[in-house]
């Protein structure tokens, strides 16, 4: 079965990975695709542009694939990849949000969207910072409004803002042919995770107090009781690494550089 090298580790005997960015045309693939998030809209596809007949083909092809798991790349800044891949054990099925990095001896767990759920694994800004900038020439999914709708499972904030959230998510749902006035109500459905509480996102800094003089983490936590992003994502990365992650996070600006586009 073949494996994308940076997911060797997370792969499992007898099970392949392959890219399935070409699902995506499917008429019915949004509804299908949220539905382990948010089940509901599987009997709405209308919503969608779909009917009942697109959504169950759709649904087959991300969670019927169990010897060769769909998955969906979305390329960051330096090199990183962050995969959405379609866990289709028969008895142990799930969505799981990874980034990965040549570099790396290791994968960073985001978020899993299942029956034992984890998450969230992006804050706001990041998801909006990651959708907006992908890496020119790079292989995956470079659209800015399909990076979102992709992304929206992982996400978890509790300072979301939410008139401009319910502005951009419907953006980009009108991109993926949905109605315009259906759009907005569907924007703040989306912003309803039913997984998890939506957590506060810090950076921590250093204590003056604490007279330690370890390097602090530029990469955000959340107070997420359910979320891996409780520490630092990737432990055990380098400082150099770990910069390079908290920048891509951010669209690749966190150096003062423009991300390509």
């Amino acid at each position: 079965m073949e494996v994308p090298t940076s997911l060797a580790r997370y792969a499992t005997p007898g099970h392949g990975i392959a890219p399935a960015e070409h699902l995506l045309d499917l008429p019915g693939f949004w509804p299908a695709y949220y539905g382990p998030a948010w089940d509901e809209f599987a009997q709405e596809p209308e919503l969608f542009g779909a009917d009942s007949a697109d959504v169950d083909a759709a649904g087959e092809a991300l969670y019927d694939a169990e010897e060769v798991w769909p998955a969906f790349r979305i390329p960051l800044a330096g090199g990183h990849l962050l995969w959405i891949v379609h866990r289709n054990f028969p008895e142990d099925s799930g969505t799981d949000y990874l980034i990965a990095h040549p570099d790396w001896d290791r994968y960073a767990y985001l978020a899993s969207v299942e029956g034992h759920f984890s998450g969230p694994g992006l804050s706001w800004p990041e998801l909006v910072a990651v959708a907006e900038s992908a890496p020119a020439g790079a292989e995956g999914v470079r659209d800015p409004a399909r990076r979102l709708l992709l992304l929206l499972p992982a996400f978890g904030d509790a300072d979301v803002p939410e008139a401009e959230a319910v502005e951009r998510i419907s953006g980009a749902l009108r991109s993926v042919e949905v109605d315009g006035g259906a759009a907005p109500g569907l924007a703040k459905r989306l912003l309803e995770q039913h997984f998890w509480e939506p957590p506060t996102w810090t950076v921590r800094r250093p204590s003056p107090l604490s007279g330690t003089t370890a390097r602090p983490s530029p990469l955000a936590v959340c107070d997420g009781a359910y979320s891996p992003r409780a520490v630092p994502l990737a432990r055990g990365i380098t400082a150099e690494q770990e910069d390079a992650l908290a920048d891509a996070l951010t669209g690749g600006r966190s150096s003062g550089q423009p991300a390509e586009r």
